[in-house]
């Protein structure tokens, strides 16, 4: 039973690491740790979501945070910095809902979600359509997690 708690607890936590998220938590759970599949997602996207709630509601202080400190280890002033370009084209291309599915899918929901939330998008529409983003590329793993499986013991068990 101790086992089994402290598998929900590794994927619960580490589904909210930046970067690592459900593309790492989901394969794990279900193939290492043989969680069924539905049981997989809903902790791993449950975790994300935490991770998710706190940068979309802190980002912007967040990154206030990291300027100031950056700044002053640096002992330069204190400006207010434009938008990357890049950025920028992107989301008048893309739009809030293309960017929080992009970032899920390209590097981190949470850095996208508070990426987006720094362009005045709202907090619960970043949310929404982050954590739409994050359902989406879990339920992809895990098909892919479920599909691998099978494909890897038939190979074995030849």
């Amino acid at each position: 039973m101790e086992n089994l708690l402290l598998q929900c607890l590794f994927v619960f936590f580490v589904s909210m690491v930046p970067f690592l998220e459900v593309f790492l938590t989901v394969p794990t759970a279900i193939i290492a740790f043989n969680f069924p599949p539905f049981a997989a997602l809903i902790l791993a996207i449950f975790g994300n979501a935490v991770s998710i709630l706190v940068f979309v509601f802190f980002g912007t202080q967040i990154n206030r945070l990291y300027h100031t400190l950056y700044n002053k280890l640096r002992k330069r002033e204190n400006t207010s910095k434009e938008f990357n370009p890049r950025i920028k084209r992107t989301f008048d291309r893309f739009g809030a809902i293309g960017v929080c599915f992009l970032s899920t899918i390209l590097f981190s929901s949470q850095v996208g979600a508070a990426a987006t939330t720094s362009f005045g998008i709202s907090r619960g529409q970043v949310f929404i359509w982050t954590i739409l983003g994050v359902i989406t590329v879990a339920v992809v793993m895990a098909t892919l997690s479920v599909v691998a499986e099978g494909l890897v013991s038939s190979l074995v068990n030849l």
